[in-house]
């Protein structure tokens, strides 16, 4: 009589319990596993910002190194780059020179959405 009221016994689990177990054990995998995907995308498209940035930098560099008579506008290709350097001669005011450096990629063409840009004024 004893033993007539118990709902369940102790000899294994159902194979409903089995089966939630593992639906629930997949549904975490899904999520980390997504996770994982949006963190590596992430890093992929920091590296590329930060790659564009540092080719940036290394032509701003560049200007500061020469001769101000001769910073002039430069476009240079690389395999995944296309960095474009556009000099305007006396904007903001006289005997200056305005320098944007742009870098775009994926694809590296001027079309691309995926752009850096640094821009400064050098004086005579």
């Amino acid at each position: 009589m004893k033993n007539a009221f118990k709902l369940y016994n102790n000899k294994g689990f159902l194979m409903i319990e089995v089966i939630l177990a593992i639906a629930l054990i997949a549904i975490g995998l899904f999520a980390v596993m997504s996770l994982a995907t949006a963190v590596i995308k992430g890093n992929i498209q920091s590296k590329d910002v930060t790659t564009a940035t540092t080719l940036a930098q290394d032509k701003m560099e560049y200007f500061k190194g020469i001769d101000y008579d001769n910073i002039s506008g430069t476009s240079t290709v690389s395999s995944d780059y296309y960095l474009n350097a556009l000099v305007q001669n006396n904007i903001p005011g006289t005997n200056t020179k305005t320098v944007r450096v742009d870098v775009y990629w994926n694809p590296g063409t001027t079309t691309s959405k995926h752009k850096v840009t640094l821009q400064t004024i050098f004086a005579k």
